[in-house]
């Protein structure tokens, strides 16, 4: 044997018992004992049904491949002769001398041995002068090691070790045009006598005597069809299998081996023909079939996998005469799953059965998945391997999950019945079929929130509603289903929609979709969902649509319950039409610079609006203070980017059938945005289209905290002065559009990780409509707030906010502080270095600080000063409204505080404080005999000292958190003008040149 077929044998030997370690004829075998095995349905070099072949390849993993060069000499293959399978067919000719025969290389495991096994199945067609269907030697007796073939008068010979002692089936002869499979065994140990058997089928028909206890290593090839290679007389039929084995199988093995070729050959046996589900009665489980058990001799073989994917193993309770076989119903498999439709699991298409002889206790059984593709398939769910008495599995009997290492699948403790089935499935989708669901987690099989991995199919036809949260890998509407959600209810999926039917999200129920990327959601079907705006004619809803219909939006497809709803181009809808008519007059976007108000862009209903992209409409003027609009297509989700330029504004808005988490939103856009979101809140009050009768304000939102829009006393301030809207939550609701400014040029980014679920039931959202009666407040957030309230006149509330975070600072802080959106002709804002804001963000609570105050006084009157609420506010917090003209403390946290203020009073007048102090005088600071004097009129900070102006080095003027602000070196005068600095507390250094003395003074600026 040459060095390179050693190193194959070697490697194919090591696979094979490293994969399985019976993987022969009928799982008796492997490479280290199954020297041969040519099967006609695998290994030949064509499988054109007439044409000759020049290689018939070994798949025992030895390599003994047979072949013929001379094309007058090769064998001719048939793609069906036996049972529907292949045959080779080996021509005799009498007159020409060139007969058919194929031939391999000596190999030491094909002699070499005191054991032989040789199976054959074929079809003689000429029989007589010694027909060989294998043979190994070089001539008539030379390096002879055995030969097997028909001669006089139709019987079967035998020569083992040369011819001298060749014997015949002299009791028995042999047809031609007849189909056998015929067995021999040789066992040098055993006595002279009894040492070769010759067995038709599982019938004993000779048994005879042999002289050589061994076959020795001959130097001879072996040859298929032929006595030798320069012998004439050719076999003359059809080979289908041939099979040696370089040991005496035992009786357990050969029975095993003799049912194997039985059902695939459909050559019943005359005894011991054990698996019968090869019958046609029983389906024809012909194919692949392998077996495990152990004879009445006691012989036994308890590991088989054969020709298939199956290999069973450790049988717990194996007694004499016990045997189990199985078989599969397709010929050539080529494996893949579909759906069992009677109960919707994803079943393989093939199918085996056994035939149990006893009870041999549980066994192990494992799949070979090699050639089984489950990629993207079976990725969560577990494998099974299913056990019924019915061929459908619609009821398995038992159900074994299987664990997977590598390539394998295996399930150990299995229980078979005589003529169970079994195969594989996996669980990939819940299933509606109508009347029932199928392989949900939940109540009666529902979807629930544990089922993210499965598929959610909905039937042609039928209708569901789902009655509990679901989370499933992805949605399936067949044509014309309904699947609706019930009030309150969250459907998740973890990738698209395929909805050929429809979704109806009722009330508040909401769908969130967790894939990254661009949306994928396809079909010709819609989901509807609703959403309440103002249904006063004079007040504007900020919308932005959470569905699309081929990728944009129009105006123009909103409904209400009825159907589409109507458009006017006058300036009033009507709520008594059916459908309600809406005025189209009033349908703007906005998308221009800061504080620009006339970068309004009229469209029409026919316009497209991208998703994300907010717009503006006026109610119907329904008596209800809500109308509902029904919106209808395809959901949106995945990622959405709207280019922007820096330094403008953008209406904007929620995309999604789902809430959105402003806080997510303002991370991922906190490099383009300013980190505030403004939501317009009207006044119920409003009767006029004309924009200087307009009433209302921006609500406000940041990570800093919520504040609610400006309110009014007749529609939105309650007897005892608290706001019934509240302020914006975290999360915004659907269909809600917003305004965010723009700082740097870039893109807006949507996402399905900013999606959220919350409810405005449960204070979880506000939608940003007239009269709403929700009232969000935090039960997660610990960082400390308090909302103020400032209230003119007119009655008119509005608020301010005041959070500490430790990642601010005392200046700007992005995200944190909020600039102030709208302007009221009495009004109330934080100042902070001269910029504006009605939400400051600080580091921490700190009873030095103290926050200026701008006003606006336009009438004069009685104003009310105070707290809305507080959360994480220390109980021994004092908080004061410090009047700094008149040095008098007000105390906001126990009593609200009115004071009369007249037109024009001055506008840094007040600060928010939380300790008294003389260090807060306004006008004289005193320390070491030096005092200080502040001049809040000409904004001057003057010096009173003893001693000489030209002993004092410099003045030094640093702000509350440490920053050098001024800085004044040999002063000239005692005066320092401070009307540059922003109003706010400040500490004043003097240094002087004697023995580098420093004197601090602090004071405050207003």
């Amino acid at each position: 044997m040459n060095s390179l077929k050693s190193q194959l044998v070697w490697i194919v030997c090591l696979f094979l018992n490293f994969s399985y370690s019976q993987t022969g004829p009928g799982g008796v075998g492997n490479s280290a004992n199954n020297a041969l095995w040519l099967k006609a349905d695998s290994g030949t070099s064509t499988t054109i049904s007439g044409q000759p072949i020049n290689l018939w390849n070994d798949i025992s993993g030895n390599l003994n491949n047979a072949s013929q060069t001379n094309i007058n000499q090769q064998p001719l293959y048939y793609d069906s002769v036996i049972n529907g399978y292949p045959s080779i067919l080996f021509d005799y000719s009498q007159t020409s001398g060139q007969n058919d025969f194929l031939s391999g290389d000596d190999a030491s495991n094909l002699d070499n041995t005191n054991g032989l096994t040789v199976f054959s199945v074929v079809r003689p067609t000429h029989l007589g002068n010694a027909r060989s269907i294998i043979s190994k030697r070089t001539d008539v007796g030379n390096n002879q090691s055995y030969m097997f073939f028909f001669f006089n008068s139709n019987y079967y010979y035998v020569d083992i070790d040369g011819n001298n002692n060749r014997f015949s089936t002299s009791n028995t002869t042999f047809n031609s045009n007849t189909n056998y499979i015929i067995s021999t065994l040789y066992d040098g140990t055993l006595p002279t006598s009894s040492r070769v058997k010759v067995f038709s089928g599982e019938t004993l028909i000779t048994t005879a005597s042999e002289s050589s206890d061994f076959i020795p290593d001959y130097n001879s090839p072996f040859t298929v069809g032929a006595t030798h290679k320069n012998d004439s007389r050719g076999f003359g039929g059809y080979i289908s299998e041939l099979v040696i084995y370089r040991k005496a199988l035992n009786t357990a093995e050969r029975i095993i081996v003799n049912n194997y070729l039985s059902s695939k050959y459909n050559e019943p046996l005359t005894s011991n023909d054990i698996y019968v589900q090869d019958d046609a009665s029983n389906g024809n489980f012909d194919h692949n079939v392998a077996g495990i058990g152990q004879a009445t001799d006691g012989s036994n073989h308890t590991d088989s996998q054969g020709t298939g994917i199956v290999r069973i193993s450790n049988p717990t309770a194996l007694n004499n005469n016990e045997f189990l076989f199985w078989g599969e119903e397709t010929k050539n498999p080529t494996y893949n799953f579909s759906t069992n439709t009677i109960n919707y699991t994803e079943q393989l298409n093939s199918r085996w059965r056994v035939s149990r002889q006893g009870n041999l206790g549980t066994v192990t059984v494992s799949f070979d998945l090699s050639n089984i593709n489950l990629a993207g398939k079976q990725s969560c769910s577990t494998l099974q391997l299913v056990v019924d008495n019915n061929y459908d599995f619609s009821s398995p009997e038992e159900v074994y999950n299987l664990s997977i290492v590598g390539t394998t699948a295996t399930a150990t403790g299995v229980t078979f019945s005589n003529n169970r089935y079994f195969t594989l499935r996996y669980t990939d989708q819940i299933v509606w079929d109508g009347s029932n669901f199928y392989n949900g987690s939940g109540t009666a099989n529902n979807p629930c929130n544990t089922d993210q991995c499965y598929k959610l199919t909905i039937k042609a036809g039928t209708t569901v509603t789902l009655t509990e949260n679901a989370y499933v890998r992805e949605v399936k509407l067949e044509t014309g289903a309904t699947l609706k959600i019930t009030n309150g209810i969250l459907l998740e999926t973890e990738n698209q929609i395929l909805n050929n039917g429809t979704i109806d999200l009722l009330g508040e129920a909401q769908l969130i979709q967790h894939h990254s990327g661009m949306n994928s959601n396809s079909g010709t079907g819609s989901l509807i969902i609703r959403q309440q705006g103002t249904s006063n004619l004079f007040n504007y809803n900020y919308w932005s649509s959470p569905v699309n219909r081929n990728g944009t939006w129009k105006i123009g497809y909103l409904e209400d319950a009825t159907g589409p709803i109507n458009f006017t181009s006058g300036l009033n809808g009507n709520a008594l039409t059916s459908p309600i008519t809406v005025s189209n007059k009033w349908l703007y976007t906005f998308k221009g610079p800061i504080g620009n108000y006339y970068y309004w862009s009229k469209i029409s209903t026919s316009n497209d609006l991208v998703p994300g992209v907010g717009y503006t409409m006026k109610g119907s003027g329904a008596t209800t203070t809500e109308q509902e609009f029904v919106f209808k297509g395809t959901p949106n989700s995945g990622d959405y980017i709207l280019p922007v330029a820096s330094n403008t504004e953008y209406l904007i808005g929620n995309p999604y059938p789902s809430t959105l988490d402003a806080n997510q939103f303002i991370i991922d856009n906190e490099s383009i945005i300013d980190g505030t979101l403004y939501f317009w809140e009207s006044f119920s009050t409003n009767n006029s289209h004309y924009l200087s009768n307009y009433e209302g304000g921006y609500a406000t939102y940041n990570l800093m905290m919520p504040l609610a829009a400006i309110a009014d006393a007749s529609g939105l301030i309650s007897n005892n002065g608290t706001a019934s809207k509240a302020a914006p939550t975290r999360y915004i609701n659907v269909g809600q559009g917003f305004f965010t400014k723009i700082l740097n040029s870039g893109n807006i980014t949507f996402n399905n990780a900013q999606r959220s679920f919350a409810k405005e039931s449960l204070n979880e959202t506000i939608y940003y409509k007239t009269n709403s009666k929700s009232k969000a407040i935090s039960t997660e957030d610990t960082r400390p707030k308090i909302w103020f309230t400032f209230t003119d006149p007119n009655g008119y509330t509005k608020y301010l906010g005041l959070g500490y975070d430790q990642s601010t600072t005392y200046g700007y802080d992005r995200g944190y502080d909020a600039k102030t959106y709208d302007s009221f002709k009495n009004d109330i804002n934080w100042l902070v270095n001269d910029e504006s804001l009605i939400i400051q963000a600080i580091p921490e609570i700190n009873l030095e600080d103290q926050l200026p105050l701008a006003l606006k006084v336009t009438n004069a009157g009685s104003y009310k000063f105070g707290i809305d609420k507080m959360e994480n506010i220390p109980d021994d917090l004092h908080i004061y409204l410090l009047d700094n003209a008149q040095n008098i403390y007000y105390d906001l946290r126990n009593n609200e505080t009115k004071l009369f203020l007249n037109t024009g009073a001055d506008k840094q007048q007040f600060s928010i404080v939380f300790k008294k102090s003389s260090l807060l005088d306004t006008t004289t600071f005193d320390n070491k005999g030096i005092t200080t004097t502040y001049n809040a009129i000409t904004k001057t900070l003057e010096l009173h000292t003893t001693n000489l102006l030209s002993s004092v080095e410099s003045f030094k003027i640093y702000n509350i958190i440490g920053q050098e602000v001024l800085s004044i070196k040999s002063p000239k005068s005692n005066t320092i003008n401070v009307s540059q600095l922003g109003n706010g507390v400040y500490i004043l250094k003097v240094e002087t040149t004697t023995n580098n003395d420093i004197e601090s003074f602090k004071f405050l600026k207003y």
